[in-house]
């Protein structure tokens, strides 16, 4: 009998595993389809804008800090600044590449890194009514960082002395400080809450990396209550009156940007209210 004769021998692996890789196709298919969806474009776009918009505000107080030089060397957030601007970029990629929870992670760290980085340009002062003293130059504020772990994280935002937000704006931010900290140290650790969650969507035949519209919204959603503190956080440590500066002439032209509303930026925004600038913005309008 010829080999041409012969019926092709079976592969029982193959034939075991056709039917899971085509299911498995299928999927893919749908996601990349979803992926090109104008829902998920949309919220993609949210991130990219709240990262751009958030870039342009941090690259706005580097910009004023250059008039007095010695910003650079008093004020640990400004010499921070590569550090937000990496978690930030971080997370948005691997949001929009369905990695949920180390995007989450990397807001954890620039929530925490906005928070204590005002703590010690504000001087340090504890909710006993001690003082930490940093230091008055980034050196010594840098070498004072890791005596901040040992400190709990709310005795920090309580221990935060304001002079753009009003009372109820004070009241919000360290609601919002001790929340978003709270929530997003979840995902920092291996916890029942994560494992149940996800061993329950895999159960339901959903797996990392098939991430839907409505999870990458929640995200953006997070990641704008955690840029808004962050950059109220930003203008709380630089010299207050360059921060109405940069509010008054660089953002009063630009409506669409996203924090003019936000809670904390907002508050602050509103502080400037009384700026001739503005007033004489207003009245021609």
């Amino acid at each position: 009998m010829s080999t041409e004769d012969q019926e092709p021998q079976r592969d029982p692996i193959l034939e075991l595993l056709q039917p899971i890789l085509e299911a498995r196709q299928k999927r893919i298919d749908e996601h990349a389809a979803l992926r090109e969806s104008q829902p998920y474009q949309a919220a993609v776009k949210q991130l990219d804008r709240l990262a751009a918009d958030y870039g342009i505000a941090l690259n706005a107080i580097d910009l004023m800090a250059t008039r007095y030089p010695p910003f650079f060397e008093t004020l640990i957030t400004l010499r921070v600044k590569p550090h937000f601007v990496q978690s930030l970029i971080a997370a948005v990629w691997m949001a929009k590449e369905g990695m949920l929870d180390p995007a989450r992670r990397e807001l954890r760290f620039l929530l925490e890194a906005s928070v204590k980085t005002l703590w010690l340009d504000m001087g340090g002062r504890r909710t006993d009514g001690s003082h930490t003293d940093p230091g008055a130059d980034v050196a010594s504020k840098v070498d004072a960082l890791d005596d901040l772990g040992a400190q709990r994280f709310g005795d920090i935002v309580d221990g935060l002395e304001f002079g753009l937000l009003s009372d109820e704006a004070k009241a919000t931010y360290r609601q919002t400080a001790t929340d978003l900290y709270s929530r997003l140290s979840t995902h920092n650790h291996i916890s029942t809450t994560n494992v149940a969650r996800d061993l329950s969507k895999f159960d339901s035949g959903r797996a990392f990396g098939f991430e839907t519209v409505e999870e990458v919204d929640a995200v953006a959603r997070l990641a704008k209550r955690v840029l808004d503190l962050a950059l109220s956080s930003h203008f709380e440590a630089f010299d207050h009156g360059l921060v109405g500066d940069i509010l008054v002439h660089v953002f009063d032209d630009e409506p669409r940007w996203a924090f003019r509303k936000t809670p904390l930026v907002g508050a602050i925004n509103q502080h400037f209210d009384y700026k001739a600038e503005r007033d004489a913005r207003h009245e021609k309008s």
